[in-house]
């Protein structure tokens, strides 16, 4: 678990919505989310209550049993339980507005539609001056809380996508104890257990498929995809391609250059809704959208893809690889464990060779990824054979 942290640490879930033994302590587990876009455990604490001091003492000793690193982004599930309240109630609670789908439209699109705050205000800003709202205390209660709900608020720290993205569903009850209010704590740590079993079995499948194959596309492999695919894990690679698909049936116009650096204008056919002005420094090779998602999900959005591709970029630069996503993330935990396994004389008898090689292969492509000459080597002498 502590490995899992150090690699995958960036982003943690936390829960305190089971209550799932004998003893009606609250189960407050702490999941992260691996390169595979999986669960994985961290840790998992019993509360007695959910006093402030309960909590202060349960992140202090967190971070002491995980060496000392603190959370980085901590998402908790209250602020998902409070986003699906308050669209449930926002479309159920208010008479003539029930049916209306232009509002349930306006409504969602403040919700996780809006790419930033200027364009969420001035959703918001739209929608309670058509329907009235201005003076409404719960529209007024829910936008003082806006930062906790609206997706266009969280783009400046890093989420793994989870508060943006549809995959947010499957970090609620993302646990899934198979255990009642009966259950014991002796048989909740078997279920635990068998659960982080289950949970690793998994990981070890997508690993292997990981290594075992380059996943294909739909989409004509251009370079950039190609290169996508090379250092992605399957999941991850299809997040991607979802971008280059937008990206090439997307439009660009340049509006302005200084020096090296250009701005474009890059939307799709619905225009204003998607524009962005992606500002490229070919030199540098920088490329900021205002979207974020990059600093929001770890991969680059579509309109950073179009511009790339436009200049014929054939590999996504390097610093806009999130390397907590590539097949490599775990290339440390790997040598580690084959360290341990000679040292024991274990390696040879308990390690499939192939397994081993393909190991060795991943670490020295990560070590010369970044070196033209290095690569050359590898590729020349991959040819050989």
């Amino acid at each position: 678990m502590l490995e899992d942290y150090k690699i995958y640490g960036d982003v943690t879930v936390f829960e305190t919505t089971y209550k799932t033994n004998r003893y009606n302590l609250i189960c407050a587990p702490f999941v992260g989310i691996n390169n595979h876009w999986k669960n994985i455990m961290f840790a998992c604490v019993f509360l007695g209550d959910e006093k402030t001091e309960s909590f202060v003492w349960l992140f202090e000793t967190f971070k002491k049993a995980m060496a000392d690193k603190s959370l980085i982004t901590l998402i908790t599930d209250q602020d998902a339980v409070m986003a699906r309240a308050i669209k449930k109630n926002a479309v159920t609670r208010f008479g003539v507005l029930k049916s209306d789908s232009i509002f349930k439209a306006a409504f969602n699109k403040c919700l996780s539609g809006c790419l930033n705050e200027a364009e969420f205000n001035a959703c918001w800003q739209a929608m309670v001056t058509k329907y009235k709202l201005k003076e409404h205390k719960w529209f007024i209660r829910i936008y003082k809380l806006r930062h906790k709900w609206a997706t266009a608020l969280s783009k400046d720290f890093f989420s793994a996508g989870i508060l943006s993205s549809q995959r947010s569903e499957s970090t609620n009850n993302a646990v899934g104890f198979r255990a009642t209010k009966k259950t014991s704590l002796t048989e909740f740590y078997h279920i635990f257990q068998e659960t982080i079993k289950r949970w690793r079995r998994t990981e070890d499948i997508d690993e292997f498929n990981t290594t075992k194959s380059i996943p294909t596309s739909h989409y004509p492999m251009t370079s950039l995809l190609k290169h996508a695919a090379q250092v992605y894990t399957h999941t991850l690679f299809r997040d991607f391609e979802e971008e280059f698909n937008l990206a090439i049936t997307s439009q660009v116009q340049l509006i302005h250059t200084n020096g090296p650096k250009m701005i474009y204008q890059v939307y799709l056919e619905d225009g204003v809704s998607s524009a962005q002005s992606v500002m490229y420094d070919p030199p540098n090779e920088i490329i900021i959208c205002p979207c974020k998602n990059f600093e929001e999900s770890g991969w680059l959005c579509f309109h950073c893809i179009r511009v790339l591709h436009m200049h014929s970029v054939q590999k996504i630069p390097e610093k806009y690889i999130s390397f907590r996503w590539t097949k490599f993330a775990k290339v440390e935990v790997w040598n580690k464990h084959e360290a341990q396994l000679k040292a024991k004389g274990l390696l040879n008898s308990f390690t499939p060779w192939h397994l081993h090689m393909l190991r060795k292969y991943y670490s020295l492509i990560l070590k010369s990824h970044t070196i033209e000459e290095a690569r050359k080597i590898i590729e020349n002498s991959f040819k050989k054979y």
